[in-house]
């Protein structure tokens, strides 16, 4: 029921133009809220925010698979690859196309990313 709720509750929130000013869209991709988190995801895809790309990659990870889902194609829009990532797949498949971005990451900025890891997803 949680689920269907918050897919619910998105919808809604784009569909009335949710504004969640007042903090940096790195700040909203960090959120405890997931709907704000889904907001900010999408947000970072429209707007091709390369400064997005390391924290879009720990959303790979988040337990809400709306946030995931947008933010892999957020990150394909900006990156033009997906890193074989698929949010649908189990989190062990998951696991490896995050291990593959983090690396391609670290091989571009010569540095591991200062976000905060995403919390760890339930399926």
């Amino acid at each position: 029921m949680r689920r269907k709720t918050f897919g619910l509750l998105c919808v809604l929130g784009v569909l009335a133009g949710c504004d969640l000013s007042g903090r940096t869209l790195y700040q909203q991709l960090q959120d405890e809220n997931p709907q704000v988190r889904f907001q900010a995801v999408k947000k970072a895809g429209q707007r091709k925010d390369q400064k997005a790309v390391p924290y879009l990659v720990d959303r790979l990870t988040d337990p809400e698979r709306p946030v995931r889902l947008f933010a892999i194609i957020a990150l394909e829009k900006i990156t033009n690859q997906t890193m074989g990532y698929r949010h649908y797949t189990p989190a062990a498949e998951r696991a490896e196309a995050v291990k593959r971005w983090r690396q391609w990451l670290k091989d571009r900025s010569g540095r591991q990313s200062a976000t905060r890891p995403g919390q760890r997803s339930r399926s």
